[in-house]
């Protein structure tokens, strides 16, 4: 893909079950092409983007933009909706009072479930898993 056509990237786990179907869902809807999408693990993309901080990318989703602004979490959904022909609707949904930070609540609680429930996600950068035994530690005492 061009980079001049690029409005922006989008960067995802394809070892994570629901980034790769919210990538689908995405890849899907982009009928212009204007968003490319890169995996996490492909070969010199973090090289490419020395700008954004993987780290906080392998936590929650992140977009950036060509000039190398990193949109991350509920801001991230909007810049998508901003770029995806057919989800303006969305963006200008956002606009509204209140919305922005319930959508940013929204946004939160699905990352912790996803985080909880992906093992995937959870054997490849831990915080799932230590969750999981925290949660389960707090059971037994409270047994």
């Amino acid at each position: 893909m061009s980079d001049n056509l690029v409005k922006l990237y989008f960067f995802y786990d394809n070892t994570c079950e629901l980034c790769v179907k919210f990538k689908g869902w995405v890849v899907e809807r982009d009928v212009t092409g204007e968003i490319e999408v890169l995996p996490l693990d492909e070969e010199g993309v973090e090289q490419r983007f020395p700008m954004v901080d993987f780290a906080r990318v392998r936590e929650q989703l992140t977009v950036c933009d060509p000039q190398g602004k990193a949109y991350e979490g509920g801001e991230a959904l909007r810049m998508l909706a901003r770029n995806v022909p057919g989800l303006a609707l969305l963006d200008w949904a956002y606009g509204l009072p209140g919305v922005q930070s319930v959508a940013g609540g929204v946004y939160r609680r699905v990352n912790r479930v996803r985080k909880r429930l992906c093992l995937s996600c959870g054997e490849q950068w831990m915080p799932s898993k230590k969750y999981s035994e925290r949660k389960r530690r707090a059971g037994r005492r409270w047994s």
